[in-house]
């Protein structure tokens, strides 16, 4: 039964829907049909504003980070902390309430790789956000942080199963932007902006999740 509370409880808390709910308060509309259809803070940054993208490529980090710091919290296992932190990106990449089209999860694993290898993942984290200021494109930040999480695990002294993990989860948010850009939205009515096509042009300074 811990198990399946704890599963539903960090599912629920990776399914709070941010980009959706910024881009429904400040503009009325959907980001799911705006941009590159994704609910993430690339998005809203780029389609609705610097601040809301920002807010919500933080909150969306904070998601994972607390699911397994509740995790550590309430039952202090491993195997459930790994398993709280699959169900928050399960969330957010398919709430259930928003027809299982959410974001892509880059920010969400972010927060759950650095609580659950946090001897690497705030100092690997610091590095980035400094990278981050000084290129304003989260690619770069975001790209060096997915790699060098797995590639330090083992290293660093964490156990094989969060080695493993740590290689797990950047794996999943591959296959998550991958499924986004080629599978789920392909299809969806190409255009203007307005239109909800692809019309964006630069980067943003915020995880394209």
């Amino acid at each position: 039964m811990v198990w399946i509370g704890l599963g539903l409880l960090s599912y629920a808390i990776g399914s709070l829907p941010t980009a959706y709910l910024f881009t429904r308060y400040l503009l009325g509309r959907d980001i799911r049909q705006m941009g590159d259809f994704n609910a993430g803070a690339a998005n809203v940054f780029r389609n609705v504003g610097a601040k809301a993208g920002m807010a919500v490529g933080v909150i969306d980090i904070l998601k994972g980070a607390l699911v397994i710091v509740l995790a550590k919290l309430l039952v202090d296992d491993t195997g459930m902390e790994m398993m709280a932190g699959g169900a928050v990106l399960a969330g957010h990449n398919f709430p259930a309430h928003l027809r299982f089209r959410g974001g892509r999860g880059a920010a969400t694993a972010v927060g759950v790789l650095i609580s659950s290898l946090p001897l690497i993942g705030l100092p690997v984290g610091a590095f980035c956000l400094t990278l981050l200021y000084f290129t304003k494109k989260a690619i770069y930040p975001l790209a060096v942080f997915l790699i060098a999480i797995p590639v330090l695990a083992w290293p660093a002294g964490y156990s094989v199963s969060l080695s493993v993990y740590a290689v797990a989860v950047p794996i999943s948010i591959g296959l998550s932007h991958f499924y986004s850009t080629r599978i789920r939205n392909r299809g969806i009515a190409t255009g203007s902006t307005d239109s909800g096509g692809f019309t964006e042009t630069g980067d943003s300074p915020v995880l394209d999740e």
